[in-house]
């Protein structure tokens, strides 16, 4: 990466330290309140979104999440404000609009009691739940390679059969101090070992010794999964534990950082809520950053690398945000580790930019990769959002022919209906690079000295389309109420025969409701439906169904 733009994030980062926070006068607690973030899977977000793109709030930053519990509760505040200067100018507010307000009010109003000079202490059960998942057919579990049935998951195991998890989560506070813990238990069926010839794909695809035939065990395992303790610092988040990111706008998958693989062990450091720049330097408006440094498990080569990774967001406009995100794979077993290859690794020093050519021993210390993301929300109900990642090079903008690429758009009413809302998204990680075809499968997620790539455990950190990949996903619900919605989803996945011998393609149609029960109980069901035509892997086109039923129990003030 260029040194000289990581030089600039560095100095952003000094000075947005020193600078006063936006809400410093309406708040004046904030920067003494320790705040736990809002699980990624949270209805909030849809929620907070909605009322987003319907111009009830100006303020958020959709493309750094997760957000903290006192940042959902200022913009559940400023939307409460907007609604009633609407109401004051006699424009019409809608009934599900209110609703938003109410049921978000209700869940955060132990923050904004705290904010307004209340108690700052706290100790809750945030939720527990028990969720069987019922999978009856070939499935894909292994998006590095073949593709993934279930994404976004926090890097969950499944297989074909009846898979099992239940788990429960606690939060508490102490002024600036917090913490917050969540566990389940996770059970999947054995499988059976891979065929030779997939074996032998995997390892001449990855650079890696050829596998022996062994089964997959079954497996019972306790798993953490967000679990961390943290301060905050005059509106800065000191944390320490594993936690999951989204660095993006998209909802299929931001292309560097999901809950698609598990929550990694890490130091992060985050704005709590938005600051702005000094003088003239506040053109850029308010402004976001997060950092963090955590390690990475299931890598053969280089094993337990470490990765560092920053994003600054901008919001330019109440209408405009721009993001830039950066990631480096270093060190681990067998490589250079140390202080000073992290901050080489940080402001790209010394790194080489080849693409499948075997680095000279400490020529190339790190795998880079940088993304820019943009939102724009235009017309009275329209947000339109991309990203675009660049591997290993200064910017994406240097190669566009080497970019992935991530783009949709959001419409949080459709045909007039109040309450039914649509959103399109087509994405791709097989860049159009005619000039370097041999080496499309490692453009992306792969790297020549981290051969088991941009994983976790297995799971591609990024969109599960994985590498050489194309797809579409289309999602559309309809809104009961706040945290009920009933949701049709259509995906279609697509693989390169330049990867994958004579390609591949599935799709998958998904229906998914939750209900709201009593005491704060609820319901959660979905089906997907996947239909595969993978030559590779099976030879017959494939049908596989996925049933899945959660029961689970989450804190009254979310509920009605």
């Amino acid at each position: 990466m260029n040194p000289g733009l990581k030089l600039g994030w560095v100095l952003l980062l000094t000075v947005g330290v020193c600078a006063n926070s936006l809400e410093a006068q309406s708040y004046p607690r904030y920067r003494a309140i320790g705040s736990t973030y809002v699980p990624l899977n949270s209805w909030v977000y849809p929620a907070l979104e909605r009322l987003a793109a319907l111009h009830y709030i100006k303020s958020d930053f959709r493309g750094t999440r997760p957000w903290t519990r006192t940042e959902c509760a200022r913009l559940t505040d400023e939307a409460g404000e907007a609604i009633q200067d609407a109401l004051h100018q006699d424009d019409k507010v809608g009934a599900e609009v209110a609703d938003l307000y109410q049921s978000l009010e209700r869940e955060f109003r132990p923050e904004l009691h705290a904010l307004a000079g209340g108690s700052t202490r706290s100790l809750e059960l945030e939720s527990a739940y028990a969720r069987v998942t019922s999978l009856s057919g070939p499935i894909l579990n292994d998006s590095y390679h073949f593709g993934q049935t279930i994404a976004n998951d926090y890097g969950r195991p499944f297989r074909r059969g009846t898979n099992v998890v239940a788990g429960a989560s606690l939060r508490a506070t102490y002024g600036p101090f917090f913490a917050y813990g969540w566990a389940e238990f996770q059970h999947s069926p054995g499988a059976p070992a891979l065929s030779d010839g997939q074996r032998q794909f995997i390892a001449d695809v990855d650079g890696l010794p050829l596998k022996s035939a062994v089964p997959f065990n079954e497996i019972n395992q306790f798993r953490p999964l967000d679990s961390y303790v943290g301060i905050n610092v005059k509106n800065w988040q000191l944390s320490f534990g594993r936690q999951s990111l989204w660095w993006g706008t998209s909802e299929s998958g931001p292309l560097l950082f999901s809950n698609n693989a598990e929550p990694i062990n890490m130091v992060r450091l985050s704005r709590a809520v938005p600051f702005k720049l000094p003088s003239f330097l506040g053109v850029f408006g308010p402004m976001k950053i997060d950092f963090f440094v955590g390690r990475l498990g299931g890598h053969e080569v280089a094993a337990r690398p470490w990765l560092q990774g920053q994003r600054i967001s901008f919001k330019m406009a109440p209408w405009f945000e721009f993001g830039a995100t950066h990631t480096a794979v270093f060190g681990g077993e067998g490589r250079p580790n140390g202080p000073d290859v992290f901050f080489r690794s940080l402001f790209g020093v010394g790194e080489r930019r080849a693409r499948g050519v075997a680095a000279a021993p400490g020529e190339e210390l790190s795998d880079q990769h940088l993304s820019f993301d943009f939102l724009f929300r235009f017309g009275r109900h329209v947000t339109y959002y991309g990203e675009f990642l660049g591997s290993d090079d200064p910017h994406p903008f240097n190669a566009p022919s080497r970019m992935a690429v991530n783009t949709g758009f959001y419409l949080p009413r459709m045909l007039g209906w109040s309450k039914l809302d649509l959103r399109l998204e087509g994405f791709y990680t097989d860049s159009p690079d005619t000039s370097h075809s041999s080496f499309k499968a490692s453009l992306h997620y792969w790297h020549h000295v981290y051969r088991s790539g941009y994983t976790n455990n297995g799971n591609i950190l990024g969109n599960s389309i994985g590498r050489a990949g194309v797809g579409f996903q289309a999602w559309t619900s309809y809104w009961f109420s706040p945290s009920e919605r009933l949701q049709f989803s259509f995906r279609r996945n697509q693989v390169s025969d330049t990867f994958v011998p004579n390609g591949a393609q599935w799709n998958d149609f998904s229906v998914q409701h939750e209900r709201e029960l009593k005491a704060g109980f609820y319901l959660r069901s979905s089906v997907q439906v996947e239909r595969l035509k993978y030559p590779f892997l099976f030879s017959s086109p494939r049908t596989n169904v996925a049933a899945v039923l959660e029961l689970g129990f989450a804190r009254e003030t979310s509920r009605k």
